[in-house]
């Protein structure tokens, strides 16, 4: 009678297990199962005597991001190409995008180390930042993009006239607003997950509690877009050899090393660093022609029917600029750099992170050269729960 009893007791303890499994909406059951798969493979494989795995799976992040970047790119009329436009000697021009220091104030949610980010610029015109990554013992990603506008460009312009050496420096803002977009993709993997995890130095998903590294792989993707080719910039864009839009793709490949330091308890400090092949250097310039040619003298008219500019500002009313041509660059094979350092500090359920990444490129084509250096850092509040 007793085991009769205690069968129709453990029978009903199911189904009641079952109806309320069942019950729930398949929404819920589908991130159950997600989130279930998600904690094991978190903890697969790490060794929690190096590693520990926080009880509270979700967190949210509060951040402030400072960034800046920093575009050279060098170009060269050959004394041919000044003859043609009826000027002596040849020109060397350089034009440096180099916009003020932005910061910017965002949230990022996320399920151990799964998660996405958003933020808003505080000091660059319609700035917005959006990120998305995911982390596991061994593996990860982040997918990072930015834009903004700005008005402040930096020209210079250096060479040989008639009169001898000449050069000319200058920061003006432009008439236009530039418009900036940029996409960073960068993927890794660690050979020693067991102990060492990345996730604790950049997602703090999961938490380090003895000093380890680990030689790492890693894959990155930069695009870059620079555009200014509204109308009234049209002089501007023929300074800068007629070229009123870039474009710059970057793929790379690397081996790196990365070191977590636990000092203290409670306190991480990582250093990362990576030299990089480009396998693929790409930049694409869009020229535009306008209806006005600084090259002219006051009342001249080009043959195409083009008109010199006059002193005043009343181009400002008739100028036109038409896309007229592309081209495609391909640099040959070269090598990068990828820098990263956190420091993070544990306070149970509330944890503080600082962080920097560090990235330059180069694309070099006969007399035509573009730089790019690229960082940030983040200052983060992460609560769990």
């Amino acid at each position: 009678m007793k085991r009769t009893a205690l069968l129709q007791a453990i029978i009903l303890i199911c189904s009641i297990q079952a109806f309320s499994q069942e019950g729930k909406p398949w929404v819920l059951r589908a991130l159950n199962s997600i989130g279930t798969y998600i904690d094991s493979m978190t903890v697969r494989g790490i060794d929690q005597g190096y590693i520990e795995v926080p009880e509270k799976p979700w967190q949210v992040v509060l951040k402030y991001n400072a960034n800046d970047m920093d575009l050279t790119a060098t170009s060269k009329l050959s004394a041919e190409h000044m003859a043609a436009k009826g000027l002596y000697g040849e020109l060397n021009w350089e034009s440096a995008f180099r916009p003020k220091r932005a910061s910017s104030l965002g949230a990022w949610v996320g399920y151990r180390g799964y998660g996405f980010g958003y933020s808003f610029s505080l000091t660059r015109t319609n700035g917005r930042n959006f990120s998305i990554g995911a982390t596991g013992s061994n593996y990860g990603f982040n997918l990072r993009t930015r834009k903004f506008s700005t008005s402040e460009l930096e020209a210079s312009m250096w060479g040989y006239d008639e009169d001898g050496e000449h050069s000319e420096n200058d920061v003006a803002d432009t008439w236009e607003p530039i418009d900036v977009r940029t996409t960073i993709f960068d993927a890794y993997y660690m050979l020693n997950g067991k102990r060492f995890s990345y996730a604790a130095a950049y997602d703090q998903s999961v938490q380090q509690i003895r000093s380890a590294g680990s030689l790492m792989f890693g894959i990155m993707w930069y695009a870059t877009s620079l555009d200014y080719s509204a109308r009234q910039n049209a002089l501007l864009i023929q300074v800068l050899g007629d070229i009123g839009k870039v474009k710059i793709h970057e793929g790379s490949i690397g081996v790196g090393y990365a070191y977590n330091w636990v000092p203290v308890k409670n306190l991480l400090v990582n250093v990362t660093a990576m030299p990089m092949l480009v396998v693929y250097n790409r930049s694409k310039a869009y020229f535009y022609e306008s209806n006005y040619d600084l090259f002219l003298e006051e009342g001249q008219v080009s043959p195409t029917g083009k008109k010199a500019v006059p002193d005043d500002l009343t181009w400002l009313e008739d100028i036109t600029l038409e896309e007229r041509a592309t081209e495609v660059r391909h640099a040959p094979v070269s090598f990068t750099f990828d820098a990263r350092m956190s420091l993070t500090y544990y306070m149970n359920r509330y944890y503080l992170s600082v962080f920097g990444q560090l990235n330059h490129f180069r694309n070099t084509i006969d007399d035509n050269k573009v730089r790019l250096t690229d960082w940030y850092v983040n200052a983060s509040l992460g609560f769990r729960f």
